[in-house]
């Protein structure tokens, strides 16, 4: 018999005996604290394009390999478009031997090592990791003329984490507040894990993801992500990986992905004009459901 005054619930059935556990009450601050982050995400508004470059660096076996993609994005349905062919392989072009045979003369770069680290990252500078969410409706109430006023605002969430205030510390020199996260079911598609909210701005300066990607080998493992402020608009600036990263070539003790020179771009322009490739795999993030407005 379960004791009195435990939240835990058993039940015998057919023999066998079932738990069911209660869900953890919330921590009212820091669901608050969350609810404003989230808020602050889904305020966030950009041009309709954005031009960049991705670099995407990895060490294996003590070595250090990078290379760097020209990217666009059209905002805010997140296309993303990338040259195919890194910086760093166009400035050092592999030319065709006169001769080649089974192997014999087949072309050779040093320091470069085909194909790319992970493959080619097509990769949203806007992604919020499932934490922008669409506008909330609106209460309304007629005023002495009838015509309808607002109110408040109503927004119904379904709880996807337990989250909870561990703490406050400081990053990029702000005080922040440091919150944890705990799915409440499906861990694959609710990957946060921790966030470090400014406690000016609610805007999220870090935060850790279980798990980073969409490929099969490169979509495990946790990931520390920063974002950083450019003027008034707010993009991702570093990916790092907590533990090694493993892709179809290997495995990398570690692997980190920056976001430079981030710039508005109305018309999308991007110089595809290199032929070649390096590989057909390509690094993407799953999709994001938002609603938003350029500007």
């Amino acid at each position: 018999m379960t004791p009195s005054g435990t939240s835990g619930v058993k039940r015998t059935f057919s023999g066998t005996m079932l738990a069911a556990e209660a869900t953890p009450s919330p921590d009212l601050r820091a669901e608050e604290i969350f609810a404003r982050t989230r808020a602050a995400f889904a305020a966030r508004a950009y041009p309709s394009g954005l031009k960049y470059r991705v670099r995407i660096s990895g060490t294996k076996n003590g070595r250090v390999t990078a290379r760097t993609y020209p990217t666009i994005e059209h905002w805010p349905d997140q296309v993303v478009h990338a040259r195919s062919i890194s910086e760093e392989e166009a400035a050092d072009p592999v030319k065709p031997p006169p001769f080649c045979f089974f192997g014999i003369g087949a072309p050779k770069r040093a320091g470069l090592e085909l194909p790319g680290i992970l493959g080619i990252p097509k990769l949203a500078v806007t992604y919020a990791f499932g934490l922008a969410q669409p506008s909330a409706p609106q209460a309304r109430a007629p005023d002495a003329s009838g015509a309808m006023k607002t109110i408040a605002t109503v927004r119904a969430v379904r709880r996807t984490y337990d989250v909870r205030l561990g703490g406050e510390a400081t990053v990029d020199g702000s005080p922040c507040w440091h919150l944890t996260l705990t799915p409440l079911g499906n861990p694959g598609t609710y990957r946060l894990r921790d966030l470090w909210v400014d406690e000016a701005s609610y805007q999220t300066r870090q935060l850790v993801t279980d798990g980073n990607f969409t490929g099969k080998e490169t979509g495990s493992g946790r990931w520390t992500v920063a974002y950083a402020q450019a003027g008034d608009r707010w993009f991702l600036a570093r990916e790092v990986s907590n533990e090694p990263v493993h892709d179809g070539t290997g495995r990398y003790d570690s692997v980190s992905i920056e976001f430079l020179d981030v710039v508005p771009d109305r018309f999308e322009t991007l110089d595809f004009g290199i032929s070649g490739s390096t590989t057909d795999v390509e690094v993407t993030e799953p999709p994001e459901d938002r609603t938003a407005v350029s500007r």
